[in-house]
């Protein structure tokens, strides 16, 4: 009887081959992320306080607050902060920090010593820019940090080997959609 699939992805094993690792280059990319991510926190946090402003003259909704109501109001703001804030700032950092791996199975992305997104190569369709290597099969497996607004898929960013992983997940089953027709690929 076949082994049942684990939840999450295991390392590669016998009769897999790594054929090539690699790491994003985000620095530049993750500072203009922060700036306008902080920036974006900002205009958020100024809002909320416009909102609320009125409401120390007092209303029929909110009565007439008093000091006492100055701390509620600060930990309001400051959770709706932590809510925005918290979930992409792990995300970002989690983009940041994860090594690629592509052996002769899987499109693998680590992050410290656990998989936390795996693509089987055999039949995935594979779009390839300068900078990016995509792959999109049904066989994908994504830890939250890494799903994007569209479709479930693994992505390697940010990486100048692009066109040589491309041209090694080809050679391993991945179907190239988006093929440069100048010979850029090999």
């Amino acid at each position: 009887m076949p082994r049942a699939r684990a939840l999450r992805p295991q390392a590669p094993a016998e009769g897999e081959t790594v054929l090539w690792q690699g790491r994003p280059a985000m620095a530049g990319r993750r500072l203009i992320e922060l700036l306008g991510f902080l920036i974006l926190l900002g205009l958020l946090t100024w809002l909320a306080m416009e909102l609320i402003r009125p409401h120390f003259a007092g209303s029929g909704f909110a009565g007439t607050p008093d000091a006492s109501a100055l701390p509620l109001i600060l930990a309001m703001v400051v959770g709706m902060m932590l809510i925005i804030a918290l979930p992409v700032w792990l995300r970002s950092s989690a983009r940041a920090r994860a090594r690629y791996m592509l052996t002769n199975r899987r499109a693998l992305i680590w992050l410290g010593d656990r998989i936390v997104g795996e693509a089987m190569l055999f039949g995935a369709q594979m779009e390839a820019g300068p900078a990016e290597v995509a792959f999109t099969t049904p066989h994908v497996w994504l830890d939250w940090r890494l799903r994007d607004e569209g479709i479930d898929r693994i992505r390697f960013e940010q990486t100048e080997d692009a066109m040589k992983v491309a041209a090694i997940a080809e050679d391993h089953g991945a179907r190239w959609i988006n093929r440069p027709e100048d010979g850029a690929a090999g």
